[in-house]
C-alpha cells in the first residue's frame, strides 16, 4: 500500500535538523502515532464479519536510521494476517469489506505534523 504523504516527507526532511537532543522526543510522537494507527486498523479489522482473525496480527514497527525515524504499520504476513489484502481489498470471490488501512494514515497524519512541529518550535528556542 503506498500513501500520498509527500507533505509529510518534506516536514520529515526538516525534522532532520532538529537537535540531536530531540531526537528520542521525535521518536516518541511518531511511536504515538505508530500505536494510534495500529490501533484504529484493529479496530476496523474486528468489525469485519470474516476476517475478525487478521486483526491480531496488525502491528507497527519502529526503525532509528542515521538520517530517518520510520514507521511501519499493518498485518504481519502469514496465517491470519496474508488475510489482510483480502479483506481490504477484495479478491474473485469478495471481500475489500475493511476501510482502506491509507484512511488510518490520513486521520493519524494531522496529529504527527502539530506534535513533530511543537518540536520544530522548541528546537528554535
Amino acid at each position: 500500500m503506498t500513501a500520498d504523504v509527500s507533505e509529510l516527507r518534506q516536514f520529515a526532511a526538516d525534522l532532520r535538523n532538529l537537535p540531536s537532543y530531540m531526537r528520542p522526543e521525535a521518536r516518541k510522537v511518531i511511536e504515538k502515532g505508530g500505536v494510534n494507527i495500529k490501533t484504529q486498523l484493529r479496530q476496523e479489522m474486528q468489525q469485519s464479519t470474516h476476517f475478525k482473525q487478521v486483526a491480531r496480527s496488525i502491528s507497527y514497527d519502529i526503525r532509528d536510521r542515521a538520517d530517518s525515524i520510520e514507521l511501519e504499520v499493518g498485518p504481519v504476513k502469514g496465517s491470519p494476517g496474508s488475510l489482510a489484502n483480502i479483506a481490504y481489498f477484495g479478491g474473485s470471490r469478495g471481500g475489500g469489506t475493511v476501510p482502506d488501512p491509507e484512511l488510518a494514515l490520513k486521520a493519524e497524519v494531522p496529529n504527527l505534523e502539530r506534535y513533530l512541529a511543537d518540536l520544530v518550535v522548541k528546537a528554535m528556542r
